[in-house]
């Protein structure tokens, strides 16, 4: 038992496919609980893959041993115009659905003001695979435009918490964010590019997979107003990752060093994440929860420079409703702030991290005393943003490239109490 249970977390640790992303690159929610509240829940401890994302305090209204492990089924339609003088296309993306996992698992001894737990949590990424196309000018062969365009970002995040009951209205919590991730990038879009003069032509040069490890700090507080009301707040440091480094070539094959040895480094860190809300749970029956994120990518390596994303902030709501003591019902919304300005969208192509509304809805089955089945569905609006070509003296007139995108998700979670 105990070789298999190693022989998983390193397998979710290790093998950890893309998560396309919710709020900015990050996911609105992880497992089917929170994910069906809209992503709400920092105030609200109904659930442990919640509480391991949102608030490490929480654990300490979570009796007993829970142990849960979540699967998420990802599907996104992506498509890029793009026109240069009288040429124009369009090109649909290609990329392969997602299927993104979450293990948690918590312990608070009943009457204990300890409470401790880890998880394994798919959070964040992002992906585009778009064929080189010459009807599409952003697509068209190096150097008129990128050719093939291929991304696809990973990142997994291991909170290792610890949180104290001070009375029975506060509760304090820590965690120590380990995180894993991985970058695979054609072109390096990233990388100064190989030119031949000051005013081209340029080629990007092409990097496979590298992966980094990164670290950062959570804290946490739960207070409870009254029986009724309670307020939760939470902050996770910026996640400072090691360079992702590649042993790549000079690209441009009109220069004499064409093909030789070229190494590209590039750091990108996970962004700092305030989250601040309130619960009302007047019966046992009925719980809302209402939250607000700020997601600060203005100072994170990475996004404030290369990618360009600004700070957004997050609304979300959710309501759940245990019709019975075996159902329960939930829905919810999320609406963020798109982080990529219309400018950039020549460089984000391979970064379609521009959602904004989402609605969710879920079901919850208590099968037993210690098995529950939770089961969310969400649909991402449809949203389009459009900027003009940059080239090395700016935007290139009579250009313009849009990308587009929509999403849809089924999120499945088994809770085990032990």
């Amino acid at each position: 038992m105990k070789r298999k249970s190693s022989a998983l977390l390193l397998a979710l640790l290790l093998a950890a496919p893309a998560a396309y992303a919710g709020n900015g690159h990050n996911l609105h929610g992880v497992g089917a609980v929170n994910s069906s509240m809209g992503g709400a829940g920092v105030a609200l401890p109904n659930d442990a893959l919640g509480a391991l994302l949102l608030n490490p305090a929480l654990l300490t209204d979570l009796d007993g041993s829970r142990f849960q492990f979540s699967a998420e089924y990802n599907t996104q339609k992506n498509a890029v115009e793009s026109s240069a003088g009288p040429f124009s296309g369009r090109t649909e993306d290609d990329s392969d659905p997602a299927l993104i996992p979450a293990f948690g698992w918590t312990r608070h001894k009943d009457g204990s003001r300890l409470a401790y737990g880890m998880g394994f949590l798919g959070l964040a990424g992002f992906g585009a695979d778009y064929r080189q196309d010459s009807t599409n000018p952003i697509l068209a062969p190096q150097p008129i435009g990128f050719g093939r365009v291929f991304s696809n970002y990973q990142l997994m995040k291991v909170p290792m918490v610890v949180a104290w009951k001070v009375n029975d209205s506060l509760s304090l919590g820590v965690s120590l964010n380990t995180a894993r991730s991985a970058l695979t990038a054609e072109p390096a879009g990233f990388a100064s590019p190989d030119c031949s003069g000051p005013f081209g032509p340029c080629f990007f040069p092409h990097v496979n997979s590298d992966s980094a490890w990164g670290y950062g700090l959570g804290v946490g507080v739960y207070y409870k107003l009254n029986p009724a009301f309670a307020l939760g707040l939470s902050y996770n440091t910026e996640t400072d990752f090691s360079d992702f480094e590649w042993n790549s070539a000079v690209a441009n094959p009109n220069l004499p060093t064409f093909g030789t040895h070229r190494k590209i480094k590039f750091k990108l860190n996970a962004p700092p994440v305030l989250v601040g809300g309130l619960a009302f749970t007047p019966n046992d029956r009925l719980a809302i929860a209402v939250d607000g994120k700020w997601i600060n990518y203005e100072n994170t390596d990475g996004f404030k420079d290369t990618l360009g994303f600004k700070d957004i902030n997050v609304f979300d709501a959710g309501i759940q409703w245990r019709a019975t003591d075996r159902f329960t019902l939930r829905a919810g919304y999320n609406v963020g702030e798109n982080p990529i300005p219309d400018e950039l969208t020549f460089v984000n192509v391979p970064v379609p991290a521009i959602f904004e509304d989402r609605v969710t809805a879920g079901l919850g089955v208590r099968v037993n005393e210690n098995l529950e089945l939770d089961a969310a569905y969400y649909h991402v609006f449809e949203n389009r943003i459009t900027g003009p070509f940059l080239g090395p003296t700016g935007p290139v007139p009579g250009t313009s490239v849009t990308t587009e995108m929509t999403m849809d998700s089924l999120v499945v979670t088994f809770s085990f109490k032990l």
